[in-house]
């Protein structure tokens, strides 16, 4: 977003004007300016680009908001405001190239330029696990919320109840240049009003998930991009983005992996038990208990190996625990 710009000013509209008209006046300025109906004119297809901009900005809620504080040109403008971002939502209008890839295909662009309207699809998002959920191998299920594409309108933003023009780009065919009309997704027709439950926008937030069944080989913290389960692009019907997971392994219990699949753990044991051999309750990773015999004559530093209670090898097999054994002198105890 470029505060500088009289976005306003691009639409031929007042600063007052309601998100709905200044979508209306943008689907005149688009068909007037759309470079199918002015081959060659390069004056054309510069305001065809302006106006695209003007109306990423002003048919937005948030980004309208955002402008109008912000900028000399805004309808709310105070010096006061300042500058700056907002809301997660990023717009980049330093190159073209997908607005008229989403017109003509890709790689169609009248500047020759190589820089694209960039559509923010990729989620990131973060997930907690405990090596009690590694020892468990415990489903991991990652909620999170998407956008996809509107199930009321196919993801056209029109109302296709209301009143219905023969699309000027495709001459009603559905088709342009071999390919799906991307004006009016191969309708042939141009809606004059709005899908009501998308406003318009294309795409709804809906909720997601993802269950990782297998979390056993996880050591330390990972990042892991799952394509297709990112947001549906407003612009181009076939473009998901991606989930970004990032897992993060909690390791507040003072065990150590050794060799990738066993346990160590240092373990406080009484003078008196390490010398006669009694048994010592162990709490272990998974919640249970343990009844471990501690050997006769043990020395400081001397490990127990307890076979098979470490982490998963494969399935149904795993490492072993090993107990460090750290003497004790409690002059309290009975």
């Amino acid at each position: 977003m470029d505060y500088t710009k009289d976005y306003y000013k691009e639409l031929n509209l007042d600063k007052g004007t309601s998100i709905d008209d200044i979508k209306k006046q943008y689907r005149k300025l688009a068909l007037k300016y759309h470079p199918d109906k002015n081959q060659g004119d390069k004056i054309s297809a510069e305001k065809f680009t302006r106006i695209n901009e003007a109306n990423s900005v002003l048919s937005n809620e948030k980004t309208k908001q955002e402008y109008d504080t912000k900028s000399p040109n805004g309808n709310n403008y105070s010096p006061f405001n300042g500058f700056g971002g907002f809301g997660g939502v990023e717009f980049d209008f330093g190159g073209v190239g997908d607005i008229f890839n989403s017109f003509f295909g890709k790689g169609f662009n009248p500047f020759n330029q190589r820089e694209e309207f960039r559509e923010q699809l990729d989620i990131n998002t973060i997930s907690t696990i405990t090596l009690k959920d590694i020892y468990l191998n415990k489903e991991l299920i990652i909620k999170f919320k998407k956008y996809i594409h509107c199930d009321d309108c196919n993801g056209t933003g029109f109302d296709k109840t209301s009143h219905s023009d023969i699309c000027e780009i495709c001459n009603g065919s559905g088709i342009n240049n071999g390919r799906q009309c991307e004006y009016c997704h191969g309708e042939g027709k141009i809606y004059t009003g709005q899908c009501k439950k998308c406003s318009g926008e294309k795409v709804i937030l809906s909720d997601a998930e993802v269950n990782l069944q297998n979390i056993s080989q996880i050591r330390s913290n990972v990042r892991n991009a799952y394509r297709s389960h990112g947001h549906q692009s407003k612009y181009y019907r076939d473009k998901v983005g991606s989930l970004l997971l990032n897992i993060n392994v909690n390791r507040e219990d003072d065990y150590k992996i050794v060799n990738n699949v066993d346990l160590q753990k240092t373990i406080d044991v009484h003078y008196t038990d390490a010398i006669e051999g009694n048994e010592y309750l162990y709490n272990h990773v998974d919640g249970s208990v343990m009844k471990i015999k501690i050997p006769k004559k043990s020395n400081n530093g001397n490990f127990i190996r307890i076979k098979e209670q470490g982490l998963l090898k494969n399935e149904g097999k795993r490492g072993d625990l090993y107990l460090q054994i750290n003497i004790s002198i409690d002059y309290d105890r009975v």
